[in-house]
Parts: C-alpha cells; structure tokens; sequence
C-alpha cells in the first residue's frame, strides 16, 4: 500500500506522513523532497522549464515507493504531486498495489505562516506557496481526496486522515 500525501507547502504534509509511518509496524516514510537534492542544477519546480525534471523525479519517487510497497512495507510519501502528475506516478506503480492519494489543505495565510517560518525559508518560497495554494484549490473529480486542516489540531487530522483511510476514502480508482 502506498498513502500520498500531498497539498501546498506548509500544510502538514511531512509531519502528518512521519507520524502515519510511525504507526505501521513496517512503515516507510519517503521525503520526496530528497529526491530533488539529487539534480546538481536543480530548476525551481514550479518555473515551465522544469518539468522535465518534476517528470524524472515522480517517476524516480513512484519506483522507489513501489518497490518497497512490493517488499510489504506500507510506505507513506510527503510531496507535492498535483492531479497532474497522477498519471506519471500511476505509470510506475503496479497496478495490484493500492494507492491512497490524501490533499492537505489550509488557508493561504496559515500555510504562508507556516512556511516562511521554517529555518531553511527563503524569500522566494512566499511566491512557491501562493503558486502551489492556487493550484490545489480545485482538484475536480478528487475533490473528495481533499482535506481542510485550517481549524485543526495535528491529532484532529491526523484522527481523521486514519478513520478515512480506513473506510476508502482515499483510494485511487485505477
């Protein structure tokens, strides 16, 4: 089993999927963000000509997450994969390993608060965020995969994010 979970930057999404790993007895928490330390010149992800490596690094997290799914560990990827990089993803997973695909969501100033406050922040990550918040505002059809985490406390979401793991909410209907 594989749990994405995705959203703009600062709404949770690594620390919601450090603490679901936790949980799972052969639990596998991938950092997608690592995988973009690999590039020696990385472009900034959300420029168009970077799509080419966002397209290299999906395929290179989706393999990595499935091989470890194949292996029996239930694997929890942080990341940002917009439905737009759904089908690149779905293309490196077996079809017999199930997806749950989780969008965390909050109110542009808190993600912003969030974000900027982190140590690593630079001054262009306020235009990164405001870009990726419009971008998961509408997710279509998915919509139900979305979570709204303004208002709650990390154990609400988190309690909410098992209980609807749980009845399938999540699931990637492939």
């Amino acid at each position: 089993m594989i749990t994405i979970v995705t959203g703009c930057p600062g709404t949770g999404k690594t620390t919601l999927a450090k603490a679901l790993a936790a949980a799972h007895p052969k639990g596998v928490h991938l950092v997608s963000d690592r995988f973009y330390e690999f590039f020696s010149h990385p472009v900034v992800p959300i420029l168009p000509e970077s799509q080419a490596q966002n397209t290299a690094a999906v395929r290179a997290i989706a393999a990595a997450s499935a091989a470890f799914a194949t292996g029996n560990y239930e694997v929890f990827v942080d990341g940002i994969f917009g439905p737009w990089f759904l089908p690149t993803l779905l293309s490196q997973v077996e079809a017999g390993i199930e997806i749950d695909y989780i969008v965390l969501r909050a109110a542009l100033p808190q993600t912003l608060e969030r974000a900027m406050s982190r140590p690593t922040a630079k001054p262009e990550d306020d235009q990164i965020v405001r870009h990726m918040h419009r971008q998961f505002a509408d997710l279509g059809q998915l919509e139900m995969h979305a979570i709204d985490t303004s208002g709650q406390s990390f154990d609400e979401t988190r309690a909410m994010v098992e209980r609807e793991r749980l009845n399938g909410r999540f699931r990637l209907k492939r």
